[in-house]
């Protein structure tokens, strides 16, 4: 007889491998993280649908055509997808935007090049988005919708970058001198930067202010761009005051690189025509300009984390709050307009008594 101390388990089965067991209950449902997530994803892809419809069709260069068409591809099968999704559970598919949005055969607004980098902004929110949402999936079909748009976006996206260094658009952040030695901080001027002596930037914050100022730029061009065709005059004031912004934020990130004698990177307003036809609706460009403000507010996020002198701190977070605030200003505008579906939201417990009762 086996000597087995009292209270120990005897244990002679091998452990059960992940995922052997196949007829256990599964909720079907949507989580409301799913649910949330998937709704977004809808609309962004609608909306790159629609923009990429009117960009292939303006485009010239074979090469960035090329891309973009593969991109347009993507966001037709990924619709399709999520359709299929929402309707296992009968859930509505979001109106969002259609051909209703979109003039492809409008005059030319944007250079090839242009379009081609703002899609690969458009790209890298979706894969930021994709893995967020990837995280929190646990319906199988989810995570493999998930699964295969950070396959995509990845390759997409570096699509994209090659063909943009390829035709010379495209620039790497500044190049620093190597370490000759292994360092340890030991100063608390080491955060220092808002007032009197402060250190050079690190690698890290000028990756950071390089690619945030990058950003902008390209903002700024699409902005003016959008400020040229839209039809409304209420539209219009917010494209100018988000240009006033986004101004601002470019001539104080400047500043921080050419105070360290770095280079700048490029700027984009002569990549625009003098179009005045407008290519897409303004509820559309509204949401491009939202979804636009979404972005950096998540990236400026990620460099606030990474970045700790204080003047560029600061900035970065001055940048947040002034961001959001123009950000309510557009979610304002879009609801007086008819404009902004509502996202899934929980069951008001209170109205449905007193409906009851």
């Amino acid at each position: 007889m086996e000597n087995v101390q009292p209270g120990t388990p005897h244990i002679t089965e091998q452990p059960i491998p992940f995922n052997a067991i196949k007829d256990s209950p599964n909720d079907e449902r949507l989580s409301a993280a799913e649910m949330g997530h998937l709704w977004e994803m809808y609309l962004y892809n609608a909306a790159a649908k629609c923009q990429l419809q009117y960009f292939t069709a303006k485009t010239q260069d074979p090469e960035i055509y090329g891309v973009l068409d593969f991109a347009l591809q993507i966001m037709n099968t990924r619709l399709n997808k999520l359709t299929q999704i929402f309707n296992t559970v009968g859930f509505p598919i979001p109106q969002a935007f259609n051909d209703e949005d979109v003039e492809p055969n409008a005059r030319r607004l944007f250079s090839d090049g242009f379009m081609l980098v703002y899609i690969q902004g458009l790209v890298n929110f979706e894969l930021v988005e994709s893995l967020m949402g990837s995280t929190r999936a646990v319906r199988t079909d989810v995570k493999e919708y998930y699964n295969a748009c950070i396959d995509e976006t990845q390759d997409l996206f570096n699509r994209a970058g090659e063909t943009l260094l390829r035709k010379g658009l495209w620039f790497k952040p500044p190049n620093i001198p190597v370490p000759d030695r292994v360092e340890y901080i030991h100063q608390d001027t080491f955060f220092a930067g808002l007032i009197g002596d402060k250190r050079p930037m690190n690698a890290l914050e000028i990756f950071h202010v390089h690619t945030r100022l990058q950003t902008k730029m390209i903002e700024r061009a699409l902005i003016l761009g959008f400020s040229q065709v839209v039809q409304s005059q209420k539209v219009l004031a917010f494209l100018s005051e988000g240009k006033q912004l986004v101004d601002k934020q470019v001539e104080g990130w400047s500043k921080i690189l050419q105070d360290e004698d770095l280079p700048l990177p490029v700027t984009w307003e002569h990549e625009i025509t003098d179009c005045a036809e407008s290519p897409f609706t303004d509820k559309l460009i509204m949401f491009a300009i939202l979804t636009m403000m979404r972005n950096s507010v998540t990236m400026l996020g990620i460099s606030l984390a990474n970045c700790v002198r204080a003047d560029i701190v600061t900035a970065f977070a001055g940048t947040i709050i002034a961001l959001q605030a123009y950000a309510k200003d557009a979610l304002d505008l879009m609801i007086s307009s008819g404009w902004l579906e509502k996202i899934p939201q929980a069951a008001d417990r209170l109205e449905i008594i007193n409906q009851s009762h």
